[in-house]
């Protein structure tokens, strides 16, 4: 037979509840309130991503890749991480934005600004606009 459990008192609960809520709550808010100043006090200096991407993108005469437009920003700015994965994600931003255009060949994506794209339909002769359009 097994003995039966004791049952724990309500003021040992009470007692290790407080103890624990009391412990690791103000650190909690500590940290926050000490790293919050501190970021919102510090300017920034660099541009953002988008700038640079967009930048970047009317700079360029023909469309270009993520990984391209990736590999370029790494070598202008050595002292920032930039990752694809976030270049993408910001070149889908701007085509979302009618800042930039997006153009697949096959399974690859290729990137133009907008207005650079604008300017190409622009400069191609009246009669091959309008054989495009009949389609």
């Amino acid at each position: 037979m097994r003995a039966p459990r004791k049952k724990k008192t309500a003021a040992s609960k009470a007692d290790k509840q407080p103890q624990a809520k009391k412990s690791t709550t103000p650190a909690r808010k500590q940290s926050r309130k000490k790293n919050a100043p501190e970021a919102s006090a510090v300017p920034s200096a660099q541009p953002t991503l988008v700038d640079l991407v967009r930048e970047h993108l009317t700079g360029q005469s023909e469309p270009r890749s993520a990984a391209e437009i990736t590999a370029a920003l790494d070598e202008q700015h050595p002292e920032r991480n930039v990752k694809t994965t976030v270049v993408r994600t910001t070149l889908e931003n701007l085509v979302a934005k009618n800042q930039a255009q997006r153009t697949k060949q096959g399974a690859s994506v290729f990137y133009t600004a907008a207005e650079a794209a604008g300017a190409a339909a622009q400069d191609k002769p009246a009669d091959q606009q309008a054989a495009g359009s009949d389609r």
